[in-house]
């Protein structure tokens, strides 16, 4: 395509880069200035509560560590491929976990510099005019995808890639360049773009490029023979990444258990969609703010999870323009606006971006956001060099103002911010006016698109800013909740014991994330939780089993034992921080300051310990009878004194007699719980050497039995007992557990991260695919070219 430049492309660069800075420092400046960090604590509290402390954890890790792939900083332990699946994340911890906070407006300011320029390069494929490219590109920098959905943070990464990838699609299409695809998709896949999301993206760019060629059935066997194997490239180079986040997520039981929606949701997909819900997504196209600002929002889902569609008013009103372009212009638009259409009555479009996994909208919303600014900058393209329509412009300012009418008039109409929509009425006459003025000559052709950045610059700064700071609970400098007196009681901890222990808290700093944000073992957690963990939470009902709850989320929040001392005590909890007296039996109290009170569990048991009794989960399930508060003490009663198994294994130890239990009425715990504890505490396993993924040390037991660790099952452990290879099984609902013999014994825990070893061997297979592919292509080449 020729392109009819009125400014050097190098000038078109340092405009875009310097209006990005520009708009940057003006929106971003409370939080540039040090007056507020970049995270929140009302409906965005994720950024505060989950994402910076996952940083400051993994920062401390690979620091101390390197990467272990499992950390027992996520409540009883968890492996970690999910975590380092941001790469961003990672340059929010090169100056260590203290400064990840104040680092995260930095690394959100790169995304955003780093997403406008990668539509920027992606729009020259379809624009004639650099100025073009600069105004759509800038748009697309502050949309409203990313003010909104780029907070909670993967999706900012999604915001940079999409647009790559489909940049190296047409690369492909238009040059036959083999790298550029593969490397792309492989690059967006490592810094933590959701595989699902990049191939229901990947689907949804074959069908319309597809159906909007002019060649159809020859686009659809590029596609087929040639895209099809690149995009295939492309996964298999990820894999070293990507097989272990897959493995994780199996593991997961919103995938893979009573969480996994698939079915239900592809059902619900087909259908369509309430007046309410497409009232909402219409109101998306004015800026998610027009249903309220953070905690505020009362639009579907909350503010992270409702539709964002704003690409800006001026933009919007343009795409009309398209109509007075080339017979596959019009194609397109009319193909597009149905694909939109679709996407607002179907919900099974956007159900698909998050693998069925969720009825959210979130990543969907961005392909909405592309179509829109690809629409609308070519529609620019046409007002720049031939001037502006106006009968098109009625119909754009006409069906843009119809639109706002269905909001504000509709079921939805009392859920308006009404400041804001006053606000999109202002722009919307302001941009009608400039558009006008072009129209009728009075803003020559030569002014019109500084004319037209000019007022995506205003668009954005009146929409923008307020969306950041305007009613929204920040994380001034002045909140340090992970600084708090849980700091100086772990010091105080550590001072007085050097052992390997969990600690628990009565109160929270960061929400369930206060291991990771300050440095320690303990129970609760918020984390994307494995099987073995949720059976473990829901067969000792710290958590409800799946049909009790509503939530699709909750296996994502696991508390603590809370006063459920023996528990604790299994658990290996040898410390509570609290800041009111507690009365636990074996708890006693070790310090006592202002701000908080330490106490000790005399009776905590170590990581491994070797029941000689067993109790099968079917005769356990027999308490389901009794009232909660009753069935809760004689389950835990049951656990100090006996391993919880499926079925018995003989020889490994007598059954625990329930039902004797049951009959004593009246509980001793002299004789239930403090005898067997110390007991436990005698065989169990004494540490020598611990880390996030190995563990060694000895055993004593005086009867056969069964080895049980306070560590969540999973296929990445394998254990040796006095140098052997030893089977692990599931035992405790859902813990590491191996039959033992009698006598000393020496132990060793290892674990390596599942899909590692099996993920670098696919790594190195994409990378010879893609050399043959190149060299083949290279081939083809020489051979069609003359002489």
């Amino acid at each position: 395509m020729v392109h009819n430049m009125k400014i050097t492309p190098s000038r078109a660069w340092l405009i875009l880069l310097g209006l990005q800075a520009f708009l940057g420092l003006v929106i971003f400046r409370d939080f540039l200035s040090g007056a507020a960090n970049f995270a929140y604590i009302d409906i965005g509290s994720d950024s505060y509560a989950q994402f910076v402390p996952y940083a400051m954890h993994m920062a401390r890790t690979i620091a101390r560590e390197g990467f272990t792939g499992w950390s027992f900083e996520i409540g009883l332990g968890s492996p970690t491929a999910w975590m380092l699946g941001d790469a961003f994340t990672l340059l929010s911890q090169i100056a260590g976990p203290d400064n990840v906070l104040p680092l995260r407006i930095w690394v959100y300011l790169l995304k955003i510099v780093l997403g406008g320029t990668s539509f920027f390069v992606l729009i020259r494929y379809y624009v004639t005019r650099w100025e073009t490219a600069v105004i759509a590109a800038l748009a697309y920098s502050f949309c409203g995808f990313v003010v909104i959905n780029g907070q909670w943070d993967p999706e900012a990464t999604e915001f940079i890639f999409f647009p790559l990838i489909l940049w190296a699609i047409v690369r492909y299409l238009r040059t036959r360049d083999v790298l550029a695809l593969p490397v792309v998709l492989a690059v967006s896949l490592i810094a933590g773009v959701f595989f699902v999301a990049v191939g229901v993206f990947l689907l949804f760019s074959c069908v319309a490029f597809i159906v909007t060629s002019s060649e159809p059935r020859a686009m659809f066997k590029t596609w087929l023979t040639q895209m099809v194997p690149l995009t295939g490239i492309g996964f298999l180079l990820a894999a070293p990444h990507l097989l272990p986040v897959i493995l994780q997520m199996l593991d997961s039981p919103r995938v893979g258990g009573g969480q996994a929606l698939f079915q239900k949701l592809w059902q619900q997909g087909l259908s369509v969609n309430d007046w309410p819900l497409v009232l909402a997504e219409i109101g998306g196209i004015f800026h998610k703010d027009i249903f309220g600002i953070g905690s505020a929002y009362r639009g579907y889902w909350n503010y992270l999870e409702g539709p964002e569609f704003f690409i800006g008013v001026i933009l919007f009103l343009g795409i009309p323009q398209l109509w007075n372009g080339s017979a596959s212009d019009r194609k397109t638009l009319l193909i597009a606006l149905a694909a939109i259409a679709a996407y607002f009555i179907f919900p099974v479009l956007r159900y698909s971006a998050m693998g069925f996994a969720a009825p959210y909208f979130r990543v969907s919303t961005l392909w909405i956001t592309l179509i829109l600014l690809m629409l609308a900058a070519r529609a620019l393209d046409r007002v720049i060099e031939n001037g502006v329509d106006g009968r098109l412009l009625a119909i754009g300012v006409g069906g843009y103002a119809i639109l706002l009418i269905l909001v504000l008039g509709g079921s939805m109409g009392a859920n308006v911010w009404k400041p804001h929509a006053a606000k999109i009425l202002g722009l919307t006459v302001f941009a009608g006016a400039l558009l006008w003025l072009a129209q009728r000559k009075v803003l020559s052709a030569r002014l019109l698109p500084l004319a037209l950045l000019g007022a995506v610059v205003v668009e954005t700064v009146l929409v923008a800013r307020p969306s950041y700071v305007e009613g929204r609970a920040l994380a001034s400098p002045q909140l340090r909740a992970y600084r708090d007196a849980t700091l100086d009681a772990l010091r105080a901890i550590r001072e007085i014991d050097k052992g390997i222990f969990r600690i628990e808290k009565t109160y929270d700093s960061a929400s369930l994330a206060d291991a990771l944000a300050q440095n320690y073992m303990g129970i609760k957690s918020y984390f994307f939780h494995g099987s073995g963990v949720v059976d473990f939470n829901i067969g000792v009902r710290l958590i409800a089993p799946t049909p009790a709850r509503a939530n699709v989320n909750y296996t994502n929040w696991l508390p603590n034992a809370g006063s459920r001392f023996m528990l604790n005590t299994l658990l290996g909890v040898k410390y509570i921080i609290t800041r009111e007296p507690v009365h636990w039996p074996g708890f006693v109290a070790v310090r006592e300051e202002r701000d908080y009170q330490i106490y000790r569990n005399e009776m905590a048991l170590p990581l491994g310990i070797v029941q000689t009794k067993q109790i099968t989960r079917s005769t356990l399930s027999r308490l389901s009878s009794l009232p909660e508060p009753t069935a809760k003490i004689y389950l835990d009663i049951a656990i100090i004194n006996a391993v919880v198994v499926e079925n018995r294994i003989p020889e490994r130890g007598d059954l625990f007699d329930l039902d004797d239990l049951l009959r004593s009425g009246v509980v001793e715990l002299q004789d239930r719980y403090y005898e067997p504890a110390k007991a436990l505490q005698e065989t169990g396993l004494r540490i020598e050497q611990f880390s996030s993924d190995h563990i060694s040390g000895t055993i004593s037991p005086v009867k056969p039995g069964i080895l049980v660790f306070s560590i969540p099952y999973n296929q990445g452990w394998s254990l040796k007992i006095d140098g052997k290879d030893t089977p692990l099984i599931r035992a405790n609902f859902g813990m590491l557990a191996a039959p033992v013999q009698a006598g000393a014994h020496t132990v060793e825990l290892d674990f390596r991260l599942p899909g590692q070893r099996a993920g670098a061997l696919i790594g190195a297979l994409g990378l010879v695919l893609l050399a043959l592919r190149r060299r083949s292509n290279k081939a083809l080449d020489s051979r069609q070219s003359p002489g």
